[in-house]
């Protein structure tokens, strides 16, 4: 009756176990990373993400193919 204010007493159901299994953004797509930031940092223009477009792209991709959304 008075839920709203204490809580429901069904118990909560466990995370999904998907989330358990998913690797962490840092682990995955390391050549690309690197890639992307060895472009982005020694650019010589003053609009490196236009000078790296086709390097972001592909860590994006490869980062999507892991359920991450950058």
């Amino acid at each position: 009756m008075l839920d709203f204010l204490f809580g429901s007493s069904k118990p909560q159901a466990a995370p999904a176990s998907q989330d358990k299994d998913k690797p962490k953004p840092c682990c995955v797509c390391k050549p690309e990373k690197s890639a992307r930031d060895e472009c982005m940092l020694k650019s010589l223009t003053d609009t490196p993400e236009t000078e790296c477009k086709d390097v972001i792209k592909s860590y994006k991709i490869c980062m999507e193919g892991f359920g991450f959304k950058v």
